[in-house]
């Protein structure tokens, strides 16, 4: 489905509520959906209720939202972020007792292995900007460039996720981060930079 099908398959849904349009909808994004989410939070069983979470607020809301094939976008990865940040506050309540630093040393490696295991199919073959200047030349199934995404910090890891995985423009970036296309820009920019230098080390 493209995105022509996609507005086609919003619009039928919200005039009649047939749940057959929705399920065209469902399937053109959970993949993607899940990924996103997956990468931010590393342990499937979570991303999983997660993403199911998001397509059940998407259904609840879709009908009242004004909303093109663009913007839709935009809003179904808002909502995916939204939950995302939900889940790491409730994680950092759980582990009051260490400080965040301690918390994602004794997951990383955990963390790392869960992320291996996932089917390659939900994972980009690459990882590199489209326009000439700053790129990562590795591969994102890159254990390497994994551990270093997670010592990123949470803002600057989906940037480079929405951006390099996503493969979504910085106006929608920026929609979905509530943040200038410039200062999305400038996000990408200093993570690819920390990204460069944890790796170097």
């Amino acid at each position: 489905m493209n995105y022509k099908e996609l507005e086609l398959c919003i619009k039928n849904f919200k005039k009649t509520g047939d749940n057959s349009h929705f399920e065209k909808i469902y399937r053109f994004f959970f993949k993607k959906i899940y990924r996103f989410v997956l990468l931010n939070i590393s342990d499937s069983q979570a991303a999983e209720s997660i993403t199911l979470d998001v397509f059940f607020n998407v259904y609840r809301h879709l009908a009242k939202a004004r909303l093109n094939s663009g913007s839709f976008r935009a809003w179904v990865y808002k909502i995916a972020r939204n939950l995302i940040i939900d889940y790491h506050r409730k994680e950092a309540k759980h582990k009051q007792d260490q400080s965040l630093e301690q918390y994602i040393e004794t997951r990383q490696s955990d963390d790392l292995n869960e992320l291996e295991s996932v089917d390659k199919s939900l994972i980009a073959s690459d990882f590199k900007e489209k326009s000439p200047g700053e790129y990562i030349d590795s591969e994102f199934r890159d254990p390497e460039l994994l551990a270093g995404l997670d010592k990123l910090d949470e803002l600057q890891k989906q940037v480079l996720i929405l951006r390099f995985v996503e493969d979504l423009d910085y106006k929608t970036i920026s929609r979905i981060i509530d943040k200038s296309e410039l200062a999305t820009r400038a996000i990408k920019f200093r993570a690819i930079s920390k990204l460069k230098e944890l790796m170097t080390k």
